[in-house]
């Protein structure tokens, strides 16, 4: 770890890294529950049937 630090130690202005980094990850995380907030539930209701809803479409391959 000690040949990490010093790495970034010689690098000027790397302490603005782990804040973009931040801000980058809290505005993806509210943006996504912003999203999920106003989706209609008409919308997740259809959504979370597509899985059984396509099983049920696709031919048996075992069927002769």
């Amino acid at each position: 770890m000690k040949l990490v630090r010093h790495y970034l130690e010689s690098i000027s202005g790397v302490e603005i890294y782990p804040i973009i980094s931040f801000f980058i990850f809290f505005t993806f995380f509210l943006v996504v529950t912003y999203m999920v907030i106003r989706m209609k539930k008409e919308y997740i209701d259809e959504v979370s049937n597509y899985a059984t809803d396509k099983a049920d479409e696709l031919p048996l391959s075992n069927e002769s």
